[in-house]
Parts: structure tokens; C-alpha cells; sequence
């Protein structure tokens, strides 16, 4: 591993010798990014409070607080006339390095489409997008979305749905698996793939290398007016998105000299709309499959003073800077999605197995208590319902709680609910016997703690517990 290692180092350092790749270039694309994304305006949508201190949960019924044991943080939940919220002690384990190397030390365009994207968007409400950055800067990178080194796509939705073993779990499953470092780690990978279908020779569908001379010609610092994309898609449908975009400009982008286009798909390519990587091949437009896009300029190093200029020349180098604005807002609408998208979760759910009495009430109650971890805003509501025999009996506890805001470098909103319950569904006691109780949590986004967390073999993950009612 060592020595694969050196070897990179030592290709990357030829690279950036010949002129191929710098330090200077990645600057460039990332400027590129930044400019092309000042047309994007984040749309409206509500500020969320920042959350310094805990608030008490308000269950929409009487209920005595639960005085809450001493965290290893040393912070208090305060406690009024109802359930309270506690943090979670954060048990998130670090993503152990980078998933993949770039092709150069100095960075790539997926990185700077990651930054510029990062960058511009609004941290306050897209707070999880701002603490994971790191992670998606890297996921953002990593090239194993692709199904084999030569394919120019991927399975993104296979990616984001995970729960395969291509997808290493993807972003929805290690997400309700409580892997959140995992989760967005594999988001960065959805924007990598989106991001690759901005770029012409992809989406022609054309066997190419790293000398494609669009991938590696280096382009001028130039604002680009971008459109925004449809704010309701599915993080994974921008990857269509953006590839039917670019396809439909294939056409238009020329060589001057002979009029034949840079990049051309198969003429049996599937129709828009569905996926033309896994198509048959396109082709470059120029005679006998040549490449046209960009050339590198003629060098006179027998004159005095000459020097060897690796830079190329393209008549088109605005095409390389358009796209490169494509791929970052692309990469601002898939992450802006799928924080919205992320549902609320639930993990150990306890309830008191024998009643207790309540000296304020004077009447025999369960204390509940459940965590919930939410990614995008610290204000969620909580339902407890009430089954027996499988069939519903009503809704034991309802309320509302502002959560914690991460700590120790965690990712999302997390708290402890505790709660008394008095055995009833709706205000009516229940007759002795077993009974099942499922917390459901709703976000702001309107997103309901899927059942999903209850198939698996993990029961600290299940929003379902038993208690028998004396």
C-alpha cells in the first residue's frame, strides 16, 4: 500500500511538472464555480434558530417532569410542567481517511465543484450540509459510483436508496442505521456522479482517458449566468437532470474549422429521459474518432528566450467554464434536496415496565423515554400510538420538542425525550394487557420516521416497544 502510494505521488508530481495539472488550476476551477453560481439565488424558506441552550418538551397533556441524570457533558435539560429533552451523548465514529485519492494532490474539478457549492450555500438552514463538509468534499471525489473504470455514470439512486452491496449502503440506509458520517459520505458520491454529467465526453457516452482534451484543457476566469434547477426533484433525479441538459447542447458545440461537433452520442442512444451512459458508445466528432475540443500550441524551444507552453488552446473555452457553473449548482440542488429529504429518527425507546405514582397527580404513570436525531431543523413533534393485537387503539403522548444542536463534531440535532404516561389512549384508561407503543417523529420538511428502522435486526433502532398495563 506503501508503495502504490509513493507511486501516485510521484505520477501526480510528473503531472503537475508537465504542465497537465497545478495548484493554480484547481484555483481556477473553483473561481470558475464560484462565478457561475452567483445567478443561483437559494430560494426562500424559513431561518432556523440557533439552539444554545435546551428546551422542554410540551406534551399536549398533563404530564409531571422527569428530573434528567447528569450528562458527560455536564449540561442540565431544564424541566417545566411536561416531558423534557436531553442531548444525546455523541457516539459518531470518524470516517477513517479519504475514500479515494484525486488524480492530482492539488485537487480536481469535483472538489472545487464541492467547495463553490458548499461555500455558497446558506449554512443556517442547511446546517447538516455545513458540518459534513469535509466528508462531502471527499465522497464528492470518490469514483466508486461508477459500476467499472470506463463507465461515464452510475447507479445513483441505487446509491442514495443504498441497502446493496454496490451501494455500501448508500445514503437513506446508513443513514437509518445511525452511520451518519457514512451517509453523507455516500451523498458526496451522488454529487460526483450528477456532477459527471456536465461534462460533454460523459454524456456522449465516449471512451475516454485522463488525455481527453476537455478534461484537461484549463479554462479562463469567467461569470456565467446559470438557470436553477427544479427545487422537488429526488437528490438522485438531478443526475438525469443535468445530463439531459448538456445532451441537448451536444449539437450546438462545433469545431469552427469544419463545422463537426465536439462529442457526438450513438445514433441508437436512448431517448432523453433515460440514462445514455448505459447505452451504447458515442464518439468525438472529428475524422476517424479525433478529438477536436482543444489542441496544445505549437512550441519553439530553439529561439531565445522560448519556453514550453503546456497550456492548451480551444476556440471554445467558454463551453469547459458554462459547464463547470452546471456542475456546481447541480451540486448545490442535490445537497439542498437531500437534507430536506433525510427523515427524523428514533433510537432507544424504554418504558417503565410497572407504573409508578405520580406525588403531583396523585395516580399511578410510565415514564417513556426515547431519543430522536433530526438533520436539518431542531424543531420536530412526536406521536406515541397505542396497539394491541396489531390493530390501533389510539394515541397515548403527543408534544413537541426543540433538540440540541450537535456536539463533539456530530452531524445532527439530537435529543432525549422523557415523558410520564398514565396508561391511556386518548385520555381513556386502557384495560390491563399487553400493548405495543410506536413513537413516529415529524420534521419541519414534513418528513415521518419510516418504518424501515424497524426491519432490521437492531432493536435499539425500533420506534416499537412493548409494556404490559396492570
Amino acid at each position: 500500500m506503501k508503495k502504490q502510494a509513493n507511486l501516485l505521488i510521484v505520477a501526480t508530481i510528473v503531472l503537475a511538472a508537465s504542465g497537465i495539472l497545478s495548484a493554480a488550476d484547481f484555483e481556477k476551477d473553483l473561481r470558475n464555480i464560484e462565478n457561475g453560481l452567483i445567478a443561483y439565488k437559494i430560494g426562500a424558506g424559513p431561518e432556523l434558530p440557533v439552539v444554545s441552550k435546551p428546551v422542554v418538551v410540551r406534551p399536549k397533556r398533563p404530564a409531571s417532569a422527569i428530573q434528567p441524570a447528569d450528562l458527560s457533558s455536564g449540561r442540565k435539560a431544564r424541566q417545566a410542567g411536561g416531558a423534557v429533552v436531553t442531548p444525546v451523548p455523541h457516539a459518531e465514529e470518524p470516517v477513517s481517511g479519504t475514500k479515494w485519492w484525486s488524480v492530482t494532490i492539488f485537487g480536481s474539478a469535483h472538489r472545487a465543484s464541492a467547495k463553490a457549492a458548499l461555500k455558497f450555500m446558506n449554512k443556517s438552514v442547511f446546517p447538516d450540509i455545513a458540518a459534513a463538509k469535509d466528508i462531502l468534499i471527499d465522497g464528492s471525489n470518490d469514483e466508486s459510483g461508477h459500476l467499472s473504470s470506463d463507465k461515464n455514470g452510475g447507479p445513483v439512486k441505487e446509491i442514495w436508496l443504498g441497502n446493496t452491496p454496490f451501494s455500501n449502503g448508500g445514503v437513506i440506509w446508513n443513514y437509518e442505521h445511525f452511520k451518519f458520517n457514512e451517509a453523507y459520505a455516500r451523498l458526496g458520491t451522488v454529487c460526483h456522479l450528477t456532477q459527471d454529467q456536465a461534462v460533454p465526453v460523459h454524456v456522449a457516452n465516449i471512451k475516454h482517458g485522463i488525455n481527453d482534451s476537455y478534461e484537461g484543457f484549463h479554462g479562463n476566469d469567467v461569470k456565467i449566468a446559470v438557470r436553477r434547477y427544479k427545487l422537488d426533484l429526488e437528490p438522485y433525479a438531478y443526475y438525469q437532470a443535468v445530463q439531459d441538459e448538456t445532451r441537448s447542447k451536444l449539437p450546438g458545440w462545433t469545431d469552427p474549422e469544419t463545422g463537426l461537433p465536439y462529442w457526438e452520442t450513438a445514433p441508437d442512444a436512448p431517448p432523453f429521459g433515460q440514462d445514455v451512459t448505459y447505452g451504447p458508445w458515442g464518439h468525438y466528432g472529428g475524422h476517424k474518432n479525433r478529438d477536436m475540443f482543444s489542441f496544445s500550441p505549437p512550441q519553439d524551444n530553439n529561439s531565445e528566450g522560448a519556453s514550453n507552453n503546456t497550456a492548451r488552446i480551444s476556440a471554445h473555452p467558454e463551453i469547459r467554464e458554462q459547464q463547470l457553473a452546471v456542475s456546481g449548482v447541480a451540486t448545490v440542488s442535490v445537497l439542498e434536496s437531500a437534507s430536506k429529504h433525510l427523515p427524523p429518527l428514533v433510537q432507544n425507546l424504554s418504558v417503565s415496565t410497572v407504573a409508578v405514582r405520580n406525588g403531583d397527580l396523585g395516580k399511578m404513570e410510565y415514564q417513556l423515554r426515547f431519543n430522536i436525531y433530526e438533520n436539518r431543523s431542531p424543531d420536530i413533534t412526536y406521536v406515541v400510538a397505542v396497539y394491541r393485537d396489531g390493530a390501533s387503539v389510539g394515541t397515548a403522548l403527543k408534544g413537541g420538542a426543540t433538540l440540541f444542536l450537535p456536539n463533539n463534531g456530530g452531524l445532527v440535532f439530537n435529543g432525549t425525550v422523557t415523558a410520564l404516561w398514565a396508561g391511556a389512549a386518548d385520555s381513556t384508561p386502557l384495560p390491563a394487557g399487553l400493548y405495543t407503543l410506536d413513537v413516529r417523529v415529524t420534521d419541519a420538511d414534513g418528513n415521518i420516521t419510516p418504518d424501515e428502522v424497524n426491519t432490521d435486526d437492531i432493536p435499539e433502532n425500533d420506534t416499537k416497544t412493548v409494556v404490559y398495563i396492570n
